[in-house]
């Protein structure tokens, strides 16, 4: 088929290569004249690792990457909230801090080798499917005719409000200040590290592995905000924020010295974006354009990587009709994205939000709760990725997806490449 892509994140980048190396003819159009990285890093879980394995990146992803074993969080007391191993989940798995920079780098470097016809600086304003064939609009510019496209341009796209999918985009009121930190001696090797103060303050240390261009290991430092208080973070000025962070987790003293100026933070705001369904006719929606979530549960980059394999498997599956490929890759993802964008919104106000009940609640029954064994298993499943539906099994991955079994190409083989890693290190 001839197929455009609109887009080109994580999402529909790896979109873009799964559909090339089935041997479709593919456009990638990027808006963006000089494509580059934007963000701080990721956590790469288990099932995105599986992807990434299936494009043939994981080397090179986790050759740069930081393995992360255990997420542990504390509150201002010095109370445990959050004591998570992965472990526990499946012996030898880890998740994966990354800078972006090496996800993109990965990415955008193998389009070329996979046949994929970049366009950059194309910025599609329209779309128009007529039930056989789908036209783009760029400017005055008739492109096309293709007979699949997929929109991947992100959250705050432009496209998605002119299909004819019922849908919503609503700004979180939270937002974070971040930014990438040079971490020599790796004081933060292997842990996900984060203090609370309530739900007003949250600190995050993140291994996060080294640059595209560089050896020195570095970490994401994030900082969480109302985007309404922006302002007075910056009128306030960097010395008393750094106190203000000091005091909650005093150990952090010496990377905050690392923070020399306040144009080192970036500001990051965060949509949630709900769709009804993530198709109409020949189009399909992938990515954070399809479902944009707060990052409590980390799983943005994860989800756009499962996304692109799902759906290339169904046009695969359905080469012949592409309306109901997209129909079969909407049912598919149907019960997984929905799961995890429940549990990101009912856990933004524990984690962020001027809320004291449900942050004393957070400190007084999380950890404690967490021990008892099919908590556990659940907290364990929805952290890496894996979780289909609050009371259903393992995501499986395909078209159909079989309760209780988990995909070899999104989960055994992430934990293989891990064991393998693993064993490469010690």
């Amino acid at each position: 088929m001839n197929i455009a892509i609109i887009g080109g994140g994580t999402a529909g980048a790896a979109a873009a290569l799964f559909l090339a190396r089935d041997g479709h003819r593919v456009e990638l159009h990027e808006r963006v004249p000089e494509p580059a990285p934007l963000g701080a890093g990721v956590l790469i879980q288990p099932t995105g690792l599986g992807v990434l394995r299936a494009l043939g990146l994981a080397e090179e992803i986790l050759a740069k990457g930081a393995p992360v074993f255990q997420l542990y969080g504390t509150s201002h007391t010095g109370r445990v909230v959050m004591n998570l191993d992965y472990n526990d989940w499946l012996e030898g798995a880890h998740g994966l801090g990354l800078h972006r920079g090496v996800l993109f780098h990965a990415l955008w470097c193998s389009l070329q080798g996979a046949g994929v016809d970049v366009h950059t600086g194309s910025d599609i304003s329209s779309m128009e499917d007529d039930g056989t064939r789908v036209t783009l609009r760029r400017g005055e510019a008739a492109l096309g005719p293709y007979d699949l496209v997929v929109v991947a341009d992100g959250t705050r796209s432009t496209l998605r409000a002119g299909l004819p999918i019922r849908h919503r985009a609503k700004p979180y009121p939270w937002g974070a200040l971040w930014a990438v930190l040079p971490d020599p001696q790796q004081e933060y090797r292997g842990c996900l590290r984060q203090w609370y103060r309530r739900a007003g303050q949250m600190l995050g240390v993140m291994p996060t592995g080294a640059g595209p261009d560089s050896h020195t290991p570095v970490v994401s430092l994030f900082w969480s905000l109302r985007a309404d208080r922006l302002d007075h973070w910056k009128a306030a000025g960097l010395a008393a924020w750094k106190r203000e962070v000091a005091d909650l987790a005093p150990e952090t003293r010496g990377l905050l010295a690392r923070i020399g100026k306040p144009e080192q933070m970036t500001w990051a705001g965060y949509s949630d974006v709900v769709m009804r369904r993530w198709h109409s006719g020949r189009v399909a929606v992938i990515g954070d354009c399809a479902h944009a979530m707060s990052p409590q549960l980390g799983q943005g980059a994860n989800l756009a990587l499962i996304d692109a394999q799902v759906l290339a498997a169904c046009v695969r599956e359905h080469a012949d009709d592409p309306s109901r490929a997209l129909a079969a890759y909407t049912k598919s993802r149907r019960g997984h994205l929905r799961y995890y964008q429940r549990a990101s919104r009912w856990l933004t106000p524990v984690y962020q939000s001027d809320a004291r009940l449900l942050p004393a609640l957070r400190d007084t029954f999380c950890h404690f709760g967490s021990k008892l064994p099919p908590v556990r298993t659940h907290i364990l499943d929805t952290l890496v990725g894996v979780k289909a539906g609050l009371f259903s099994g393992r995501y499986a991955g395909t078209t159909e997806p079989t309760p209780g079994m988990a995909p070899a190409s999104a989960v055994e083989s992430a934990v293989l490449i891990q064991r393998g890693d693993n064993a490469a290190r010690n």
